[in-house]
């Protein structure tokens, strides 16, 4: 059966606000809709990426794609640019569905709360999402590929961009 951690609420983190680079093709784990520019990072250590994220502009974040069974990966959204309601605020909803290695849903994640009508962050500034996942592969579930696909939409500009990444599962070392 997946075993797909609960919600994980992330600390805002205001103080790294690093700023946007100018707009490029996107690799397959950035995107962009309207204004709209998301970016889709991976982690082994959830409190050492916010620590990192923490420190001066730019900062330099840890991140991976590749992860022994057993152990937790977590999923952290970044982005800019969303469209403020006319009380100043943004509201980031999405979707993150995960297909196992074979192509088979493994996992499916609605209404995920991204930026919950929370104060339009500056502009041109790349946010930290207070909202993400924790994702663990257990004894006897396939190791291998798993793509990881992310929506997120600007309700307030009624746009939608969408991420694919993919990370990989091996069997855990000798201990």
């Amino acid at each position: 059966m997946p075993i797909v951690a609960a919600l994980v609420a992330f600390a805002l983190a205001a103080p790294s606000s690093p700023p946007v680079p100018a707009r490029s093709l996107p690799g397959q784990n950035e995107s962009w809709a309207g204004d709209l520019h998301i970016l889709q990072l991976w982690s082994d250590n959830q409190e050492q990426f916010l620590k990192e994220w923490e420190q001066p502009t730019p900062p330099n974040l840890t991140t991976t794609n590749r992860i022994e069974r057993n152990k937790p990966i977590f999923l952290f959204l970044i982005f800019d640019s969303c469209k403020a309601d006319a009380k100043g605020n943004c509201n980031l909803v999405g979707s993150v569905d995960i297909l196992d290695p074979d192509g088979s849903p493994y996992g499916k994640h609605d209404g995920v709360k991204f930026w919950d009508n929370l104060p339009a962050p500056e502009t041109k500034s790349l946010v930290l999402s207070p909202g993400g996942i924790g994702l663990v592969i257990e004894n006897g579930e396939k190791l291998g590929r798993y793509t990881v696909h992310v929506a997120v939409t600007d309700t307030i500009a009624n746009v939608t961009a969408h991420t694919e990444d993919v990370i990989t599962i091996v069997e855990a070392g000798p201990k």
